[in-house]
């Protein structure tokens, strides 16, 4: 996978090449943005082999204001070879936020007080 931009808030590349993908988000994530991510992880995790965590750092995100429409639009979270989502972000909102849009997803929550915690927990999942 090469970095994916898009619209200059997002970018998506692998944290891990072949197991951990890593989503980056700054500033507002709209609706137009999750669906292009959404479109871009299903592909990966279409073509891997084997299963794959992903790695979302919200640290620099606005506070979702349309989180709800947000969480139809992530189709992702419940595909079958996603099994892992490790979450960071230090808002306490935007936490709030990304836990009701995943809480009921197929792969294993993993919420991180920082982006050292989150990469602490998938070296020690993935024997790094």
């Amino acid at each position: 996978m090469s970095n994916l931009a898009i619209k200059a808030h997002s970018e998506l590349s692998w944290y891990l090449p072949g197991k951990v993908m890593c989503l980056r988000i700054s500033g507002d994530y709209a609706l137009e943005d999750s669906t292009r991510i959404n479109a871009a992880i299903i592909e990966e995790l279409e073509q891997s082999p084997n299963d794959l965590s992903l790695l979302i750092d919200a640290t620099e995100m606005t506070r979702p204001y349309h989180f709800s429409q947000l969480r139809t639009t992530q189709n992702y979270k419940d595909h079958h070879r996603l099994q892992h989502l490790y979450i960071v972000t230090g808002d306490r909102l935007v936490k709030l936020a990304l836990m009701i849009i995943f809480n009921v997803s197929r792969a294993q929550l993993i919420l991180c007080d920082g982006i050292a915690a989150a990469h602490k927990r998938i070296n020690l999942h993935f024997g790094q």
